[in-house]
Formats: C-alpha cells, sequence, structure tokens
C-alpha cells in the first residue's frame, strides 16, 4: 500500500482547515492510500461528533507531534522555547527519513521532506512555516520587536539542524492570500475552492438572520451584535462553538461576549452538522469576521438557499463577488441597510442561490487531491 504523510500540526482547533484535512484523507483513502497523520490530537470521536469524520481518521495512523514543556514560571519561558526548537529540529529530521510517497500539509508547517513531493495548503499569509512555531526561514515575523528578534534567534538555531521546508506547490483558498504569495516570490501558488458540504434549501424560508462560528474574537461578534440592536424587527440566530482550545487562547472572551446578547439575538451552542435547519430554513447569512483564507460555512450556507451579508474586504466578499449573488459592506451603516434589502426585498430565491453555490462545491477539491498520488497537479490560479 502506497504511503501518504499529511500534517496538521494543530488539529485541536476544529474548524475549517481541520475539515478540509479529513476530506483529503478520505480522498486519498478512496485511492488506496493509507495516510499517516501528524497532528496535536487524535480524536475520532470528536471528527465524528463534528464532521461525520470519525470512520476516516480512525483509519489514519497517527503521529503525535512533539509538545513543548509547560514552564512553571513565565522567566523559563524563553528557555523551553529554546529546548523546544532543539527537540523539534531533531524530530523533523527524524521525520525526514520517512518512507512516503509524497507530503501534504494541510496547515502550513515547518518541515522538510528532500526529494519528496512537498505540498502545503496556506490560508492566511501569517499561516506559512507558522506551524507548530515560526522557525522556518520564510515565516511571516509576529509580535513585538523583542519577540521577533528572539524568533530570528530560533529561526537560525532551527536552520542549523533542520533542513528547511521547499513546497512543490502552495495551495490557496483567497485570492487576497494568493496574490500576496506571489508578491513574495513563491509563484509555485494556485488557487483551490475548498471542499464544503452541500445542503437543500429548507421552504418556506423563515424570517431570521443566522451566523455560524468558532467564539473567537477574529469573528468579531460584537459587530454582530451592534447590527442586530440596530435592527430589533429582525430576529437573530448564532450558533457557535466555545471549545477549550478558544476558551485557552481567548480566556473569558466567550463569557464576556455572550453576556452582552442583544434580546433579538438566540445564541445556540451546537454546530450545523448537529442542527442543520438552522442553516437551511434560514433567510440570510450574516458574516462578521474579517479572514482573507477559506470560510466553508459561505459555501454551505448558499448551498442552503441563504442570501449573503458579508464584509467587502475578505475573503467572504471575494465569494459574493464570484457568484454575483449576496450583499458586502463596510460598515456597520451598510450592514444594517443590506440586511434590510436581503430581509425585506430578496433578489434571489432560495433555489436559484442553490444552484449558483454548486460552482464551490467540493469536485474541484477532490480533483486537485487525487491528482496529487498520480504528480499531475492543475487547480485553477484564480486568475
Amino acid at each position: 500500500m502506497k504511503e501518504v504523510l499529511i500534517i496538521h500540526c494543530k488539529l485541536s482547533v476544529y474548524a475549517g482547515g481541520e475539515y478540509l484535512c479529513f476530506c483529503a484523507c478520505k480522498v486519498l483513502q478512496d485511492r488506496g492510500y493509507h495516510i499517516n497523520l501528524l497532528s496535536d490530537v487524535f480524536e475520532p470521536s470528536k471528527a465524528e461528533a463534528l464532521y461525520g469524520m470519525g470512520t476516516v481518521l480512525s483509519k489514519c495512523t497517527h503521529i503525535p507531534l512533539p509538545r513543548p514543556a509547560t514552564a512553571s514560571h513565565r522567566s523559563l519561558l524563553v528557555l523551553e522555547q529554546l529546548i523546544y526548537t532543539i527537540r523539534l529540529a531533531r524530530f523533523a529530521t527524524a521525520l525526514s527519513k520517512g518512507d512516503f510517497d509524497f507530503v501534504l500539509n494541510t496547515q502550513s508547517s515547518v518541515f522538510s521532506f528532500h526529494g519528496k513531493r512537498l505540498y502545503h495548503f496556506v490560508y492566511e499569509l501569517t499561516d506559512l512555516f507558522s506551524y507548530p512555531v515560526p522557525v522556518a526561514k520564510d515565516a511571516i515575523p509576529r509580535g513585538g520587536r523583542g519577540k521577533r528578534i528572539y524568533f530570528s534567534v530560533l529561526k537560525i538555531l532551527y536552520a542549523a539542524l533542520a533542513q528547511q521546508p521547499r513546497p512543490t506547490s502552495f495551495f490557496v483558498t483567497g485570492h487576497g492570500v494568493l496574490r500576496s504569495l506571489r508578491t513574495l516570490g513563491f509563484t509555485n501558488s494556485s488557487f483551490v475552492y475548498p471542499p464544503s458540504r452541500v445542503f437543500k434549501p429548507g421552504i418556506p424560508k423563515k424570517p431570521e438572520i443566522v451566523q455560524a462560528c468558532r467564539i473567537a474574537p477574529e469573528k468579531r461578534l460584537e459587530f454582530m451584535f451592534d447590527a442586530a440592536r440596530r435592527l430589533p424587527q429582525y430576529k437573530f440566530c448564532l450558533v457557535g462553538r466555545d471549545s477549550e482550545v478558544n476558551r485557552l487562547l481567548n480566556p473569558g472572551y466567550a463569557q464576556r461576549v455572550l453576556a452582552n446578547l442583544p434580546p433579538n439575538v438566540t445564541y445556540i451552542q451546537s454546530s450545523i452538522r448537529e442542527r442543520p435547519e438552522l442553516l437551511t430554513y434560514s433567510q440570510v447569512y450574516f458574516h462578521t469576521g474579517l479572514e482573507k483564507g477559506m470560510l466553508l460555512v459561505l459555501m454551505e450556507a448558499m448551498s442552503a438557499g441563504c442570501i449573503l451579508v458579508v464584509p467587502e474586504h475578505s475573503v467572504a466578499g471575494e465569494i459574493v463577488r464570484a457568484s454575483q449573488i449576496g450583499y458586502t459592506y463596510r460598515t456597520i451603516e451598510q450592514a444594517a441597510d443590506k440586511l434590510r434589502i436581503a430581509m425585506d426585498k430578496p433578489q434571489w430565491n432560495p433555489s436559484e442561490i442553490s444552484l449558483c453555490a454548486r460552482q464551490f462545491g467540493p469536485e474541484a477539491f477532490e480533483t486537485l487531491i487525487r491528482s496529487l498520488g498520480e504528480d499531475q497537479v492543475g487547480p485553477s490560479d484564480g486568475s
């Protein structure tokens, strides 16, 4: 059996990138490949509950990602990162000797594989060579001046101990990120639509505005609540997940933001997989995050016949412009106006929206993943 290594260092996030990872595993398993999955966690039961992919994950062989020791005091964090970088470099060297037909990063990592085909998915520019820590040569600097200097030192150390990644191709799910990668000189970058689940519109639609997302600061839920206060005549529904990882990354955030729910906003702690009717019967999907990369839920919402109201300068705006269905906004005033139009004077019916969503379906992604095993990569470049 042919062996493939799939790398997804932070699988514990359980968002859109993790669904893409599971879909890639399934496509390759269907092609007769055995999947070796490098990740921080390996939880088939959670993959089943959130995505219906538990069987896919259980068929993989898990390679645990080395985890840094937790320092007992802040003063030891610098030393712990230094030790972890050395451990990571040694692990990377051993990993590179594995007998894999090719390597697919469904989340761009620092690992290198000389002589093997190596592919990277990149969702945001800051994801580039950043997992599990940004110690690869071309990783984008983050943080203050002191932190950037410190990680520059770690990069030098890592480069002395392990090889730097040289991907065969980058796959990008947002046109803005694609342009940025090419500006940095990565001309081997291509655009591809990520996989998404397909829903059927619920008929008749309910006069309701929905958003489904993780309860995290980057989703800008305060913006959604502000719009709801300006539109008390409409019912809003927030379908959210407050995971353990989110709580660790953003201590107290979910509690604070959910304590200020407007009276016309209902919060339901669930996933769309568990409660698909919350998406399929809603009339409008209102997105407030400013992501530059993948947003599967927007394509799912379109397949469910929802009218999109999304930020103009984001990957969500790209989807509306590509489909020519839905509305974009820049300010809270524009968002409120577009929501009124979408609710009171919709220009498209649910069946029309759902039909248009087929162009964003999972077929192109599946074709891409199948082609990797045949060494014939040919996704659209988005131009």
